[in-house]
């Protein structure tokens, strides 16, 4: 391949963003099971950053308990969750993924260092599990889809 060519190739090389990406299972307004807790996940004007929100009900009451982006940069997706308070957001690598799961870790956090997310659909019901693990501790969260 000559220099030409290697520029052109490229130039036509598309940038990856989350549209060119199977995380539309994740899309959606989901309800953690017996509890009044949501998380809804859409994507941003450009589909470039998956946007989620996790907030909670209660006597009318709306509690945001966490803004949550999924964004490719520096070569690779990152799970980059902001908690309510006065912590900066942290930034989880996603180190696998499918079309219904994703892996993401930072091992230098105390708690969470992974972060899993797992979506299953049987018949009309859909369901993720997202899954929060580290220091020989697992915390799981079962939600279903509203819409």
């Amino acid at each position: 391949m000559n220099a030409a060519s290697t520029i052109l190739f490229f130039l036509i090389l598309p940038m990856t963003t989350l549209q060119d990406q199977d995380f539309d299972w994740l899309k959606g307004t989901w309800k953690l099971e017996e509890k009044n807790v949501f998380e809804v996940w859409r994507p941003d004007a450009e589909n470039q950053n998956l946007s989620g929100r996790s907030f909670s009900l209660e006597g009318g009451d709306t509690t945001v308990t966490e803004i949550i982006s999924i964004q490719f940069y520096d070569g690779s997706f990152h799970y980059i969750p902001d908690i309510s308070g006065d912590q900066p957001p942290i930034d989880f690598k996603i180190t696998s993924y499918d079309s219904n799961s994703f892996k993401a870790e930072n091992h230098g956090h105390d708690f969470p260092k992974i972060i899993r997310y797992r979506y299953f659909k049987s018949g009309n019901v859909e369901r993720i599990e997202a899954t929060l693990e580290g220091n020989g501790e697992t915390i799981s969260y079962a939600f279903k889809k509203l819409k």
